[in-house]
């Protein structure tokens, strides 16, 4: 019996003692995970069943050709603009030339191409300009109707400036319409790009060569300053697609793996200034002026604090122009230009210094 009793003992401490190793193995395994942050780049208002329908749709048209068009004012069979004033020409205009007017016009419209059913994102140019409007109007043509939106043409001019992402029909028709909105000046219709998918560039620039002294009443003129803030902007866009890794653990490698505070760091570095690969650091880094939200510029480091106002700084994304972001983003699972009022908790933006 004693015996029994010892075999029973030892079989139990031989049984808490594979359970104790099991326990530790399994605590050091949790402990050896990497700690990601916060789901960078989130959406607010989106329940999961609206973002697994978005990846859906981002899966679907990331398996359609790429496709972009691009419709300039002097395009004669596909812009019409009757009454507007014609012949205006500025060293930020989209091929040198505009077509302008004024409250009380018809609308200008631009006659685009769809090939298939989906969503594109639609683009516009125009050259900024201090006596232009400030609440110009564009309606697009959707699945839906027309949907209207305002973009102030005061400023984000002389590249291609996002205008939003549509669902639409397949056809060929005018898609586009500019009109005077209930802002003073002048509205420009320049130029529109259409691109196919939600997570594709847009088109090559079309701008005369840089340098010339323009029609002298640009807000950005020509100089070396300025023109870089077009540079950044168009050179952050050859990144979109990268797919989204978190670094660390993940090494931060240029259009294959790439977080919010790398895609910055990669895009910076191209123009003379580094950059920490890590937002708390991007924000609190010497050598930067904090710039108020309504003063944003394009080019500047917007960071938010998503799990918070009191925790700290969780992501950092790259000011587009028209209330619009550049940012590698885990809930895209991807680098995309993005509208910055979906993403929670903004926290405040800054600027490197070098840049007016």
């Amino acid at each position: 019996m004693r015996r029994l009793g010892l075999i029973i003992s030892v079989a139990v401490l031989a049984a808490l003692y594979v359970s104790i190793a099991t326990l530790t193995a399994g605590a050091q395994t949790t402990e050896s995970k990497p700690q990601l942050s916060v789901s960078q780049g989130t959406a607010t208002g989106a329940n999961p069943s609206e973002r697994r329908a978005a990846a859906r749709d981002m899966a679907e048209e990331e398996k359609l050709p790429d496709y972009s068009q691009v419709v300039d004012n002097t395009h004669s069979s596909r812009f019409d603009a009757p009454g507007w004033k014609r012949g205006g020409s500025d060293v930020w205009a989209h091929g040198g030339n505009y077509v302008s007017a004024r409250a009380s016009t018809s609308d200008a419209r631009f006659k685009l191409r769809t090939p298939t059913d989906g969503d594109y994102a639609l683009y516009a140019w125009w050259p900024a300009r201090k006596d232009n409007s400030s609440a110009a109007r564009f309606g697009v043509e959707t699945a839906r109707g027309t949907k209207w939106i305002e973009a102030n043409q005061i400023r984000d001019g002389g590249t291609w400036v996002k205008l939003g992402i549509y669902e639409m029909k397949a056809g060929d028709r005018y898609v586009v319409r500019v009109s005077p909105g209930r802002g003073s000046g002048e509205v420009i219709a320049d130029a529109v790009a259409l691109v196919r998918g939600a997570a594709s560039p847009p088109p090559g620039d079309l701008a005369p060569a840089e340098g010339s002294a323009g029609s002298g009443k640009n807000v950005y003129g020509a100089s070396n300053n300025n023109s870089e803030r077009r540079d950044i902007v168009r050179y952050g866009r050859t990144h979109i697609g990268t797919p989204y890794y978190h670094s660390p653990p993940d090494a931060c490698w240029a259009y294959e793996k790439e977080d919010c505070s790398c895609f910055t760091k990669l895009v910076y570095s191209q123009f003379g200034t580094e950059l920490a690969d890590n937002p708390k650091e991007q924000y609190w880094e010497g050598n930067r002026k904090w710039i108020a939200q309504a003063d944003l510029k394009r080019g500047d480091l917007v960071f938010f604090k998503e799990k918070g106002p009191y925790n700290g700084i969780t992501h950092v994304a790259m000011y587009s122009g028209n209330g619009y972001v550049l940012h590698a983003s885990s809930y895209y699972a991807k680098v995309i230009e993005s509208e910055m009022r979906y993403i929670e908790g903004y926290s405040g933006a800054r600027r490197v210094r070098h840049l007016p």
